[in-house]
């Protein structure tokens, strides 16, 4: 069920609203759906990222709360260079000397 809540907007939040009316030919009420529907997916990924960087989630949980495939998030991990195993470059160099 759809519940109706009620926002202030400055005057040049309500121009870009406008403007993105216009573009796609919806209605304003449509517009906010799908910018607040993008950006709550948009802050899930971040913030699953934040957890996946501190060790708290695993990539597979992470992958599955924001509703995309283990290889999307995979992706989005190495776009944004999160360390997700643990592995430091200085474990690397310590493993590297004992097999040297």
């Amino acid at each position: 069920m759809a519940e109706i809540m009620s926002v202030r907007l400055g005057r040049e939040l309500n121009m870009e609203l406008e403007a993105i009316e216009k573009k796609w030919q919806i209605d304003r009420s449509e517009v906010i759906r799908r910018l607040l529907a993008n950006a709550i997916k948009e802050w899930k990924i971040q913030d699953v990222l934040e957890d996946i960087r501190e060790h708290k989630k695993s990539v597979g949980k992470a992958a599955e709360e924001c509703g995309i495939s283990l290889w999307e998030m995979l992706n989005l991990i190495r776009k944004k260079d999160v360390n997700w195993t643990g592995y430091s470059r200085e474990d690397l160099e310590k493993d590297l000397e004992i097999l040297g």
